[in-house]
């Protein structure tokens, strides 16, 4: 990408975390709370940019971008830096700890602060949820989830690959997609942009701890 679509898209993503953490701030006065969900927002909306800078399949089909697509995108990650704190809270609970919100509850208020389409943005966090918990137990590579984001990230920016109504999560094997489900697999073909995927979503998690920890 050019030094002006990076500063525009910084721009871009600049404006979908300033929106977002005003609207955290509507949605509880509780200090800890707040941290909480802006953290999310921060890993989010930093893994969503990487993805769109580093994958080249999805910078195509980016293009400019538009507000209604970076906040989309964002939404998207955001739900799966909760899908990674909560399985980090399951494995190691704080001492501290008595009770835990719902995971559900939890992600219905990011897609409140985004402003997402409730029925669909649930139906993407279920799944994603799904496929990264499969991932981890059995394939540490987490191609799976990384090829699925690809094709989830490239219909947000304007080109569908999947028809998610012919996926069955979680997918096990992705051979098995060939059969009705792929529209278009171009991008997730590509090796460099499944690593350059995962690696978004790892930028997300180390923004989202920063940010976390020094707050």
């Amino acid at each position: 990408m050019t030094p002006d679509v990076e500063n525009s898209n910084g721009q871009l993503f600049e404006d979908v975390w300033q929106k977002a953490i005003s609207k955290v701030d509507t949605l509880t006065e509780d200090a800890d709370d707040r941290r909480f969900l802006k953290s999310l927002v921060m890993g989010g909306t930093v893994a969503a940019e990487s993805a769109i800078s580093h994958c080249q399949s999805i910078a195509g089909y980016w293009g400019e971008g538009n507000p209604d697509q970076a906040t989309e995108l964002s939404q998207l990650f955001s739900l799966l830096m909760l899908s990674q704190i909560y399985r980090w809270v399951k494995e190691q609970p704080p001492a501290d700890m008595t009770a835990m919100v719902p995971q559900e509850v939890s992600a219905t208020r990011i897609i409140y602060v985004f402003g997402g389409e409730p029925e669909q943005a649930m139906d993407d966090f279920i799944h994603f949820d799904q496929q990264f918990a499969y991932d981890l137990a059995k394939h540490p590579h987490m191609i799976h989830v990384s090829s699925l984001l690809l094709a989830k990230t490239s219909e947000i920016c304007g080109h569908k690959s999947i028809d998610w109504s012919k996926v069955k999560f979680p997918v096990v094997e992705m051979t098995h997609l060939i059969k009705g489900a792929i529209i278009d697999g171009t991008p997730i073909r590509g090796k460099q942009d499944i690593d350059n995927m995962l690696e978004s979503v790892n930028t997300g998690v180390r923004a989202m701890m920063s940010y976390y920890s020094g707050t």
